[in-house]
């Protein structure tokens, strides 16, 4: 009696386990705290006035908006007394959620190869470093707040309601978002030299397209037409800045069907980006 043999299966590829992944990435969190410290002390690096700059970069920026737009563009929306304070916060709170998304996205274009010494000879999860690039960026956001705190204990506490509380779930959902981001873009960043450039340009244009130094809420009389506006706010950055002024500046939650669309928008860019970037990490030596 013969017996026939089945034709060889072909190899299967290794899967990748996503939450495996995570716990191993969690495991190096004492490695992620170390470089995370690394980059501020080395950001601040040789500078007369150091971490205060965390302070006044955010401010300064401030006052450049002001200066071009505060006294002309905001008064014919708010001709009223206060305006101008009015106008400062509404700026910062758009100012220091975007210098923390545009800061972790810059930093993570090359992350990786600015680091591939450890790459070649070292094994560990690289998703290390766009991680403690993000977390680092995000340093600028907590002084950014404080700056808008001052402000706000100087000018009186008609600011001081309970759906502050929003602002760290808020805060939270942006770190998720912007670390889903920085996963996929420093896996590009790895394998085409350009992607610094690209990530350069299109940040520029995602800037303007995003409310830091306009209104948009029709309570307010914003310069978007309504028809547009469903539309308009399906950038994620956008939902994130009305968010936050809802919760500080106007005394009320955010915008329920804004937050869920970002909170959802979050884990699929946390989840998507992170696996791209674990897919891809067993390559990155060989094209830095």
């Amino acid at each position: 009696m013969t017996t026939t043999l089945a034709p060889p299966s072909p190899p299967t590829r290794q899967p990748v386990h996503l939450f495996q992944k995570l716990g191993e990435l969690y495991s190096r969190r004492e490695t992620i705290r170390f470089l995370v410290t690394s980059n501020l002390k080395a950001g601040h690096r040789d500078k007369a006035l150091g971490r205060l700059w965390g302070l006044l970069d955010p401010l300064l920026f401030m006052l450049v908006y002001l200066f071009i737009f505060g006294f002309s563009s905001f008064r014919q929306v708010h001709d009223k007394p206060g305006g101008t304070i009015e106008f400062i916060l509404f700026l910062l709170c758009g100012i220091i959620s975007w210098r923390f998304f545009d800061g972790a996205l810059n930093s993570a274009t090359s992350c990786i190869r600015t680091n591939r010494g450890l790459i070649h000879e070292i094994n560990f999860p690289k998703a290390i470093f766009p991680t403690s690039a993000c977390l680092a960026r995000l340093s600028d956001f907590f002084w950014g707040l404080v700056a808008l705190l001052v402000i706000m204990l100087a000018i009186g506490r008609q600011h001081f309601t309970p759906f502050l509380l929003w602002v760290p779930l808020i805060v939270v959902v942006q770190l998720v978002f912007t670390l889903g981001l920085s996963y996929l873009i420093a896996f590009l960043g790895a394998f085409f030299a350009d992607t610094a450039n690209l990530v350069a340009v299109g940040l520029r244009f995602l800037f303007y397209f995003s409310p830091v130094f306009y209104r948009v809420s029709k309570a307010e009389r914003g310069i978007i037409p309504v028809e547009y506006l469903t539309l308009f706010m399906l950038n994620p950055i956008a939902c994130f800045f009305e968010a936050y002024r809802d919760c500080i500046l106007r005394g009320h939650s955010p915008d329920p069907v804004h937050l869920l669309y970002v909170v959802g928008l979050a884990i699929v860019a946390f989840f998507g980006g992170f696996y791209v970037f674990i897919r891809g990490e067993g390559h990155f030596a060989k094209y830095i």
